[in-house]
């Protein structure tokens, strides 16, 4: 079974356990504190035991690295590691919100290691895939970032309770938006619809850039942290990251905001 196939699996499992939570209180009654150290809620968990289900019956040994549960291996030598956010955007889908997804990232060691990345937008049903030196793709078709360089030009998917935000309006961009959604953000920013994506909060998790960063770098654009420096998180939900992913022409001129 190819990785895309996998993916798309455990994407159609979890669209499939929660469709009939979107919208609805009891898909955000807390059951727990996930490995992560946040909620589990209704929604998290049916997502999640959907997506375990398709992966237990894949018969490959895999080591899986989920929000909720933390870490589960299958079998005695893990051939790779799955990287898995069950639901991004949970408030969003609890909300009836509709921008939420479920992302899937193949990688070996740490966030270096990303082999592959898959994102199933769960309203739209669109899906964007990259593979380690192949390319970015929309529905199979090839994206690619944009070629904006002039800050004031961009768009930018900024999350922050630090000045950099208001730095980055006084210095008059074009448009500064928040979708609550980290992975189909970072898939915006591969498309060329957005130039930037900052999160310095110090609140991301591997699961939630995992197959995102790969998206965007295939794409021709730039993933750091927030002093410049490529990203080797080890692959933990408990760790955290400060992101700035672009498409490259504006990257050090927003390191220099944040």
């Amino acid at each position: 079974m190819s990785y895309y196939n996998l993916c798309n699996d455990v994407a159609e499992a979890i669209e499939n356990a929660t469709s009939h939570l979107i919208g609805k209180p009891e898909a955000g009654v807390t059951l727990r504190i996930g490995a992560d150290g946040t909620p589990t809620e209704v929604i998290d968990e049916a997502a999640e035991n959907a997506a375990l289900s398709v992966l237990e019956k894949d018969g490959r040994s895999i080591r899986i690295v989920s929000e909720e549960l933390g870490e589960k291996i299958i079998g005695d030598k893990p051939e790779f590691t799955l990287v898995l956010d069950p639901i991004d955007g949970t408030f969003n889908a609890v909300n009836n919100i509709p921008f939420y997804c479920a992302p899937i990232a193949i990688a070996g060691s740490d966030l270096s290691d990303i082999r592959y990345g898959f994102v199933k937008n769960l309203v739209t049903g669109d899906i964007y895939t990259a593979e380690k030196g192949k390319g970015s793709f929309l529905n199979g078709k090839k994206i690619h970032v944009s070629t904006l360089s002039e800050l004031s030009r961009v768009g930018v998917l900024s999350y922050s309770h630090r000045p950099h935000a208001i730095a980055i309006n006084n210095h008059n961009v074009r448009r500064v938006r928040v979708f609550g959604s980290a992975a189909l953000e970072l898939c915006y920013i591969a498309s060329g619809i957005f130039d930037a994506f900052i999160d310095m909060r110090g609140m991301l998790r591997v699961s939630d850039i995992a197959a995102g960063k790969l998206i965007v770098e295939e794409a021709g654009g730039y993933v750091s942290d927030g002093k410049g420096k490529s990203l080797s998180t080890p692959l933990d939900v408990k760790k955290r990251v400060n992101i700035v992913a672009s498409n490259g022409y504006i990257h050090d001129k927003l390191l220099e905001l944040v």
